[in-house]
């Protein structure tokens, strides 16, 4: 069941980050690139590129999930969670391991 569900996370979130492509990053989304760059892990052009469209559609992905759990405030704290803990592997995932060691000995995941 978890892999199912992780599976459909995976595609919805490859389809939000396919169209995020096409739109420009909000103020919030800017911000959180501008930290990141800042902590001078050393990353690429096309790692920040990569790291803005992930930081684009994992917005996009938690704006549709708070809507649909509209008025059930147990399960929107549940989903920010679960949210929180899927944006920071998917940054993560942009960088290598020695940038991702860094960026954990920062604590940058909790300033996201």
């Amino acid at each position: 069941m978890k892999k199912i569900i992780f599976l459909s996370f995976l595609l919805c979130t490859s389809v939000f980050i396919s169209q995020a492509q096409t739109q420009q990053p909000s103020a919030k989304v800017k911000q959180e690139v501008e930290l990141i760059r800042k902590a001078d892990l050393g990353l690429t052009d096309v790692q920040i590129s990569r790291l803005t469209t992930v930081l684009m559609g994992e917005e996009k992905n938690l704006e549709m999930s708070m809507k649909a759990l509209e008025g059930n405030k147990a399960q929107q704290e549940t989903r920010l969670k679960l949210h929180h803990d899927n944006k920071i592997r998917n940054i993560k995932g942009v960088m290598s391991a020695a940038q991702a060691e860094k960026f954990d000995a920062l604590k940058l995941g909790d300033k996201l």
